[in-house]
């Protein structure tokens, strides 16, 4: 709330002249903003002058991230519908700083009474803790003994921490006895339990009857990055993720007949499966064709091991970002593998496997499950780069819409509708490249893994099925993502890129992080032109894999391989909600010359790609600058030979620009 003082004068005297009237009040510019230069944000600037980044869009020959070892061993209890747990962090100081305290995210704590959150969702206590040690001394938890305790004064924060560690919401802030020096390390164990919450919770993990998917699911250090140093935004249930990249050890411990998928390679199949399942694992490696590898029910049995009333699955994952497992009685697996890499040489192969329930609502993942994962990891890799790791995972559960993307593995509704699941697999899939190895912020800047993998997924569904399908989700291609931002920019509810995720409008979420954004990639293609593009596309992948990388890195690496000042793109399309509007105007002949006006009605300034169709069908090209506009210009008059006379004159007719109006970018002779 504003609270304002009003200052009373006392009263004036009869004798005092008047004041002189204010002068009248200014009245909007009747003329078109224009894009400015895009300005660093002050801690970029600081990590440029630290050598950590750099200004060509190439990390800095200092830069560093951090890492960290979890060895993690975890039991689940349907009886108790808990999961139990304890892990052992070595976390690794890469950076430069002097470490005094280790932020640490209790995610599970969104679904603590009290706690904020963007969304409704059900109360199951959090997460507890149990036991807390840092370099093998045991800390005092909280006087409050209350698992998650929602802060907002930084008095009342410290009072009520008490013990050793605080917990403020989602993030526990652990102070550190002895720092961690530059290229030191320290030993974090903890001892923790919750409750995973039931279906729908956030449309990102729990349970439903005897399905369980555990996402952020365990205690995980905070980034510590070069920019910001700590980066604990609480948890939401909104905006996503920002994780370093990590090494795991992680042994889960089920039911007996139990089936797990997890992120990383399973290493004990001896111990838990039975010959015959193995060997069809080994059949669907060799083959490449989709192996059914178990059924649930009766005949499951056959597929496991025997080790008594429980089994441990042992899974091993090298440079991940986060680790995820779900684990059932009820699913069906099938397997097959992925080849990636360059044809004319060895070729790696990728385990593909797909668990699902044999059910109508998820009929499709019985025809394509398996095939689709392949799909999506092959064609992803041949049009940005190969995929890295052993295994590649998709699971059918819990969610009642959309997906959830983790490393090696996905996590997606039951879909009856066959290209509509092949499409949420490659969207799910496609985030193993952003951010799972381009390791972005996705909760200040969903659009720089959410979008760009919106734009990845129209290209290698295009090359699978074409353009334009039938059936399939409308997101899954171009023109349909195209659609989607103009039907929202056309009802006035254009926005901004650049807000954080946690405060935008929930509404515009999907339709401006994932289709403005990827419909911007488009129309930069369409200005740099298909090769220069793609080579600077991937090049910011390459540049940031296994990175941090902030929009400027994008930014400034698209500019510098393209070799353009694309400045003015960046903010009409990023840092703006300008749309596009360009029309023809009046097309009038003056002697031996033609001449067509182009308006420019809208805000975004944009190169003008002219089609001029002459009476006797020839096509004539001309393309206006973008310059033309960025003088204030709102018309622009080309002049073309009279003869043969025109016929149509259209604008952009490859559509390769967002406009929020093709009928005026059309002129024929009849009108």
């Amino acid at each position: 709330m504003l609270l304002t003082t009003l200052l009373i004068p006392a009263a004036v005297p009869a004798q005092t002249r008047p004041a002189a009237p204010l002068a009248p009040a200014a009245t909007l510019a009747a003329g078109r903003p224009l894009p400015g230069p895009v300005y660093e944000i002050p801690e970029f600037t600081r990590a440029v002058e630290r050598g950590t980044r750099t200004r060509s869009g190439r990390p800095g020959a200092t830069n560093w991230v951090q890492h960290a070892r979890y060895r993690i061993e975890a039991r689940l209890d349907p009886s108790e519908r808990r999961v139990t747990g304890r892990e052992e962090v070595v976390y690794l100081n890469h950076s430069p700083d002097t470490l005094r305290q280790l932020a640490v995210h209790l995610r599970q704590n969104a679904f603590a009474a009290g706690n904020p959150r963007r969304q409704s969702a059900p109360i199951t206590g959090g997460m507890r803790l149990d036991r807390v040690a840092v370099g093998g001394r045991v800390l005092a938890p909280p006087d409050t003994g209350v698992a998650a305790v929602p802060i907002t004064d930084m008095a009342r924060r410290d009072r009520a921490a008490g013990g050793d560690y605080m917990v403020d919401g989602t993030v526990a802030w652990i102070p550190l006895s002895t720092p961690v020096l530059p290229g030191d390390s320290v030993a974090l164990d903890v001892t923790w339990s919750y409750t995973p919450p039931p279906a729908p919770s956030d449309g990102r993990q729990g349970r439903e009857d005897d399905v369980y998917f555990m996402g952020y699911w365990y205690p995980q250090v905070a980034v510590y990055d070069d920019v910001n140093g700590w980066v604990a935004d609480p948890y939401l249930l909104e905006a996503e993720f920002y994780m370093d990249p990590g090494d795991y050890d992680v042994r889960v411990t089920v039911p007996h007949g139990w089936v797990v998928g997890a992120t990383g390679r399973l290493v004990n199949a001896t111990e838990v499966l039975s010959p015959g399942a193995r060997a069809r694992l080994a059949e669907a490696r060799r083959a490449g064709t989709v192996v059914h590898v178990l059924e649930p029910g009766s005949a499951a049995a056959a597929g496991f091991a025997d080790t008594g009333p429980t089994a441990t699955w042992h899974f091993l994952a090298r440079n991940v970002r986060d680790f995820a497992w779900g684990t059932s009685d009820e699913y069906a697996w099938d397997a097959t593998r992925a080849l990636v890499g360059d044809r004319r040489a060895a070729r790696d192969t990728v385990d593909i496997n797909s668990f699902y329930r044999p059910t109508a609502p998820a009929a499709a993942w019985a025809r394509g499950g398996a095939r689709f994962t392949r799909d999506a990891i092959e064609q992803l890799s041949a049009y940005l780069w190969p995929y890295p790791w052993p295994s590649m995972t998709s699971m059918e559960g819990v969610l009642n819409s959309g997906g959830m993307e983790y490393p090696m593995m996905t996590l997606m509704q039951p879909f009856a509708d066959t290209l509509s699941l092949a499409g949420d697999l490659m969207h799910e899939t496609g985030h193993m490249w952003f951010p799972m190895q381009v390791g972005s912020n996705e909760e200040r800047y969903p659009w720089m893994d959410e979008g760009f993998t919106q734009f990845d997924v129209a290209q290698a569904m295009r090359v699978l099925y074409g353009e334009p399908r039938a059936g399939g989700r409308p997101t899954d291609s171009e023109p349909g993502q195209r659609q989607l931002y103009l039907e929202a920019a056309r009802g006035g509810h254009d926005q901004t890129l650049m807000w954080p995720g946690d405060l935008y409008p929930a509404n515009l979420y999907f339709i401006m992080f994932y289709d403005k954004t990827a419909q911007a990639l488009v129309a930069l293609r369409g200005i740099l032109g298909e090769e220069t593009f793609h080579r600077a596309f991937r090049e910011y992948g390459r540049r940031w894999s296994g990175r941090h990388p902030y929009p400027a890195d994008f930014f400034n690496t698209m500019g510098a391989v393209a070799g353009r000042d694309l400045g003015w793109f960046w903010q009409t399309w990023f840092y703006e909600a300008w749309p596009l509007d360009q029309a023809v105007g009046p097309v009038t002949i003056s002697g031996d010359s033609t001449a067509i006006t182009v308006e420019d009605r809208g805000l975004a300034p944009m190169p003008v790609r002219l089609a001029i169709t002459r009476a006797d069908g020839q096509v004539q090209r001309l393309e206006l600058p973008v310059a033309v506009w960025l003088t204030g210009a709102r018309r622009i008059t080309v002049r073309v030979a009279a003869q043969p006379a025109v016929a149509r004159v259209e604008i952009d007719p490859e559509g390769e620009f967002p406009d929020v109006d093709r009928d005026n970018q059309v002129w024929s002779g009849g009108r």
